[in-house]
This record gives C-alpha cells, structure tokens and sequence, in this order.
C-alpha cells in the first residue's frame, strides 16, 4: 500500500533519539523498548566484493537480497535474461527466486496527466514457476481513504487501465482489462497461467503481476517489450533471494562490473542499533529500525484516524527520524508543522524510493 512519508532534515545523536523516545512515552505512546528484538530493515549495504556481506554475520538475517546495479546498460534483454535463466536452473534445490528489472516508456500514443511516463518492467524466475511484474508510478501519492482527486477518479483509473492493456498488449499475454462497478481488474484466460495486482493508491492497484509455470516463455514476450518501449540506456538491477554465497558469485560473473548492494531484514534491538549503523556506515550503508506505531486518534481525537509509524534511520552522517502515515488525519497543509512539533525537529515530505 501506498505511504506518505516525512523525513527529518537535520541529523541527531543517539542519546538525542533516546530523548524523544522518552517524550513520546510521556504523550502516552508505546514505544519499542532498547533491548527489545526487532526486524530491522537495511536498506542500503555496498558491497565491493561478496565476501563483505559478512560484516552482518553477528545479527540474525530474516531476509537478505543482492542487488546489482548495471548501469547505463544498452544490450539484448533476451540474451540477458536468457543467461540468468540456464544459471538459475543449475540451482533447482534452493528457495531463491532472482528478478531482472528494466525501465520502460509508455507509448507516446497514450495522453498522459496522472502518471509518470517511465514506468517498471521485472521478469522474475522461482522453482516452480515464472513471472513478470509491471509497475505504474503515479505523479502524486494519495493513498487509499484519502478523497482528494477524487472528483477526478474516473480519469486516474481509465489511464491507468489503458496503460496496462498497452503493456499487456505489448506482451501478447492472454490477459484483458475488465470493468464492473467504475472499477477495472486483470484477468487471465490462461489454463496454467495467473495474475495479481497489488501497490495500491486511492484510485487501485498501480501494479500488476502475471505468473505462469513454464518459465522459459516468457523470455521472448519481456525482451519484445523491452525492444520496443526500453530505453536506450538503462540502470538494470537484478535482484537475488535465499541462494548460497557460490550461486550469488556465480550469477555475479554474469554482470561482473555491476555495483552490488544488499537490503532485507534483520534481528535486532534498539541497543544494538548504533553498531550495525557504524557497521554499515563503513561501506556507505543505511538502516530503518520502528521506534513507535499508533493511530493518530490518541493524539488527535477530533480528527480523522491514521496509523502512524515513526522510525529510526541510521547512515553515514548520524540518526534521522522518518514518520509514515497510510493516510492524513489532519489537513495536508497542516501535517508537516504538527509532525515537527510531535517530534521537535524539522521534518519535509520525502515520499519512498520506488524499488
């Protein structure tokens, strides 16, 4: 689901965080105690080298993916794609599932006002089954419950819907777009095949997923895609889950000048954060630990409900806060002087990173 987020502007020290978490017991908040285990979320790991990922050894990893970053990529997506997948099958004992991540352009042909015209392509490849992913980015966040725009819905949706049935012709898949009740869906009319959608604003779903158990063919349909709407120079990302240090090094060689970072979860608690922070800090890394969740009623009783979510970001140049609410309870206008006043620091809007 879709999230507003703000971000502290000015770092803070570690007792200064302390501090806070103190007022926010004060106003009645529950707050995540220090020695308290947590799922903790690295964001941001460089790596030069595999061997590095080893610095996290002395935290419980929930959840760790390789990135690779392949910029400025111009190439043939099918052979690309291609080799991932003969690698990938050397490997059929192991839970891991690898995805191959290319922007792409909306055809000129469609009007755009509520999306960006750059959009997100993924052909992905598990055990038992393939699957391709595709991402809309809307021009502005307004998560579901919000009403703005919503004089507008029918124009969001019936772009978006015609956004989706380009790509999906684009793909030839046995996929359409239908309607009922002003709301639009995906189906399938495939036997083995099945499709999902998920990331969603106020207005439905912003992505869609189609899976299906022969993995191979859809090798051609991503790389036509590609073809025609992919841009000519392209950060590619691959993004490797669950396999072993000697699979990730040889899916490495495949892009060996690619930049590699890691991100996932780990187990940690709050006394234990600033160590993992300079941990990480040495190899340009980033962390998010939850400090507090409530629903903004507590503090503000007159005004629409929300959940909120107040986290700790740890990175190379200290502590910063970050708020998260799936909707406002208050006036848009009103909100970023209310969360600095919450938290005493200054705090902007920095809407989520896209991947």
């Amino acid at each position: 689901m879709r999230e507003q987020r703000w971000e502290s502007q000015t770092s803070i020290e570690f007792n200064q965080v302390i501090v806070l978490m103190d007022h926010l017991k004060k106003m009645g908040l529950k707050v995540r105690g220090m020695r308290q285990e947590t799922a903790c979320y690295v964001e941001e790991f460089s790596v030069d080298q595999l061997e590095q990922i080893n610095q996290l050894d002395p935290w419980v990893i929930e959840e760790m993916t390789l990135v690779q970053f392949n910029e400025n990529w111009k190439g043939d997506f099918f052979l690309l794609a291609g080799k991932h997948h003969d690698l990938f099958r050397h490997y059929p004992d192991m839970e891991g599932y690898l995805s191959i991540c290319h922007p792409w352009k909306i055809p000129e042909s469609i009007t755009l006002q509520y999306h960006e015209s750059e959009a997100l392509f993924w052909v992905g490849f598990r055990e038992t089954h393939g699957f391709v992913r595709v991402r809309l980015m809307p021009k502005k966040i307004i998560t579901p419950g919000e009403t703005e725009e919503h004089q507008h819905r029918l124009s969001w949706i019936s772009e978006r819907a015609e956004i989706f049935s380009a790509a999906i012709d684009l793909l030839d898949f046995p996929l359409f777009v239908e309607w009922r009740d002003g709301k639009f869906s995906i189906v399938t009319e495939g036997m083995d095949s099945a499709v999902s959608v998920s990331w969603p604003d106020a207005f439905g779903p912003c992505q869609f997923e189609y899976v299906v158990s022969d993995r191979y063919s859809l090798l051609v349909p991503a790389a036509q895609l590609v073809e025609k709407t992919g841009l000519e120079f392209a950060t590619v990302k691959t993004f490797l889950s669950g396999f072993s240090p000697e699979a990730l090094a040889a899916f490495h060689q495949l892009q060996p000048k690619a930049r590699m970072l890691c991100r996932g979860y780990i187990h940690a608690s709050l006394e234990e954060f600033p160590e993992l922070v300079q941990t990480m800090t040495n190899r340009q890394g980033r962390a998010l630990i939850n400090l507090c969740e409530f629903e903004t009623k507590q503090l503000l009783p007159n005004q629409k409900d929300a959940s909120a979510i107040i986290g700790l970001i740890g990175d190379a140049s200290g502590f910063k806060i970050e708020i998260r609410l799936n909707r406002c309870p208050i006036a848009p206008e009103k909100i970023e002087t209310w969360l600095s006043e919450l938290t005493g620091l200054p705090l902007v809007y920095t809407p989520l990173t896209v991947i």
